[in-house]
């Protein structure tokens, strides 16, 4: 890649990336862009020669990495040298979210984090797919800020013992070369029409207006961030801001809501296995007559409902019931969504059909009602109700 065309990608521009993954990258190219800066302390892995396509396993689970610098779009050598690109990422997604053969997706994550263009698009095209399979998502070391961001849309996150999650935030850095340059004894002079049009030039210092500049696009882009992390774990943004891009390793993610579940890649793999191998049972959306049919999984259901507590579980199923949208109520369980965080899921899922204000029927005193043996439970029976079938 141009050295030109290369500094346009990391210096001046929003980043979802961890910071000490930018050191690195800066202590590399900096004697290729002629800087004097300090070599990396960190030493880099060697990365593979070349990707492979996305592998299916025998029994149907395409396993799909997110690995390594993520670029909207990797040209020439980039590909082989470390870079991920979302473009390529976005293919392989919806190629096995069409793929007849494949039941379920899981995501191999270990990545820094990247480039911001193309994330967004990625992010909603995986939070997509996973109402028309399984998608699970491995932290296989690490999954910061925009790898994160990917790996929220998936409907179970899992992390390692040394796994690390989060640094949800955006980075911005301007290199300033004008006192390296008086040094060097070279003068540039910038002749420009418009008065923004020479704001980042590195030759002269950062102005003000430059400064403010750069800051207001952060904050749209960190607040886009937010938004969709908390979109996809089902949770208020006012969490996922609190966390202020800390780091969290190991079962550290799971109280903070980044994380579902302790587990390895073998793990993730072997419940995603369980989890396609379920019975469903098919229920029209709303008792609509619709050309697709929304399928709830009943085990699913159980296996969740016991975890989150019945009374928000019970008050969950029916909020999806009285959407018209039954199939939601697993996912929303799994992710630990609390009632209020699912009426506004389910709201904005309905907006664009013009629905009514979604609204419980669960009375205040429900939560009374925990302790009930869990085969006889309020939310067993919103499910046998919402289903017409019994559980067993």
């Amino acid at each position: 890649m141009p050295l030109p065309h290369l500094a346009t990608r990391i210096f001046d521009t929003p980043l979802l990336i961890a910071p000490q993954k930018f050191e690195v990258i800066l202590g590399v190219l900096a004697p290729r862009l002629g800087l004097d800066v300090p070599a990396p302390a960190v030493a880099i892995a060697a990365q593979p020669a070349a990707r492979k396509a996305y592998v299916v396993t025998s029994d149907g689970i395409a396993i799909i990495p997110i690995e390594g610098t993520l670029v909207h779009k990797a040209y020439g050598l980039d590909a082989q040298s470390g870079m991920r690109s979302y473009v390529d990422i976005q293919n392989e997604v919806e190629d096995a979210t069409t793929d007849p053969a494949v039941k379920g997706i899981l995501l191999d994550v270990d990545s820094l984090g990247g480039e911001v263009a193309g994330v967004f698009e990625l992010a909603d095209t995986i939070f997509a797919a996973r109402s028309a399979k399984p998608i699970y998502a491995v932290a296989n070391a690490n999954a910061f800020s925009g790898a994160y961001l990917l790996a929220s849309g998936a409907q179970r996150v899992y992390t390692g013992q040394s796994s690390g999650l989060g640094s949800i935030g955006v980075i911005v850095t301007h290199l300033d070369m004008s006192e390296n340059d008086a040094q060097l004894g070279y003068k540039y002079t910038i002749i420009h029409a418009g008065a923004r049009k020479a704001d980042f030039n590195p030759h002269t210092p950062l102005s003000d207006e430059a400064r403010a500049a750069i800051e207001t696009e952060l904050n749209r882009t960190y607040g886009m961030l937010v938004k969709a992390v908390a979109r996809n774990r089902g949770m208020s943004e006012s969490v996922i801001r609190d966390t202020e891009a800390a780091r969290y390793f190991g079962d550290e993610a799971i109280p903070i809501g980044l994380a579902d579940r302790m587990g390895t890649k073998a793990s993730a793999l072997s419940d995603l296995r369980q989890a396609v191998a379920r019975p469903t049972i098919s229920i029209p959306r709303g008792g609509k007559k619709v050309m697709a049919e929304e399928t709830i999984d009943i085990e699913a259901i159980r296996a969740e409902a016991r975890q989150q507590g019945y009374a928000e579980a019970r008050e969950i199923v029916e909020l999806c019931a009285l959407a018209g949208m039954p199939g939601r109520a697993a996912a929303l369980l799994a992710n630990n969504a609390t009632p209020a965080e699912a009426r506004q899921q389910l709201m904005e899922a309905r907006a664009a059909e013009g629905a009514a204000e979604i609204r419980s029927h669960v009375m205040p005193d429900t939560g009374t009602q925990t302790k009930t043996n869990p085969e006889n439970g309020p939310v067993m029976k919103a499910v046998e109700r919402l289903t017409g079938k019994g559980l067993n």
